[in-house]
């Protein structure tokens, strides 16, 4: 296994611990903290889940994972589409945040959430879901702030 291989699963280990997707609220936004990482959470029906985190240092990139109805799931800078439409506006692609586009485009939906009324998110092998974005404002920091960043700022 090369180098890269083995980051990317250190890296996904330690954003990813078997609990943290498991608080939230169903129609409220959630916040938590641990190990140098905020986290914010919409439930949504079913198992739907909007989960969005950021590691405190900006050392490493944000964390968008979208989890259907039905528990499936994808996130960003997976290798599969992933889209967000607020307030029924056009659809913003943050599938990478490895480029400059990836970038002004996650920037772009990541605080667009913070003032919009609801987010409808979809993706490959999952169905799309809708969740409110009332009260984001108050949890979600201003994207490029408390190390909210893109692969591409690093």
């Amino acid at each position: 296994m090369d180098k890269k291989r083995i980051y990317a699963s250190l890296l996904a280990c330690t954003l990813l611990p078997t609990t943290a997707l498991a608080f939230g609220n169903a129609d409220a936004w959630t916040s938590g903290w641990g190990q140098g990482v905020s986290e914010f959470v919409i439930k949504g029906k079913g198992q739907s889940q909007l989960y969005l985190a950021c590691e405190d240092e900006g050392t490493r990139p944000a964390t968008i994972i979208f989890k259907d109805v039905r528990g499936h799931q994808t996130s960003i800078d997976e290798g599969k589409t992933l889209q967000v439409q607020i307030d029924r506006e056009e659809a913003i692609d943050i599938s990478d945040s490895d480029s400059r586009v990836g970038d002004s485009n996650l920037t772009l939906a990541w605080n667009a959430m913070r003032t919009g009324k609801q987010v409808t998110v979809s993706g490959d092998g999952v169905r799309s879901a809708t969740f409110t974005l009332s009260g984001a404002g108050k949890v979600l920091p201003a994207f490029n702030t408390h190390g909210c960043v893109s692969k591409f700022a690093l």
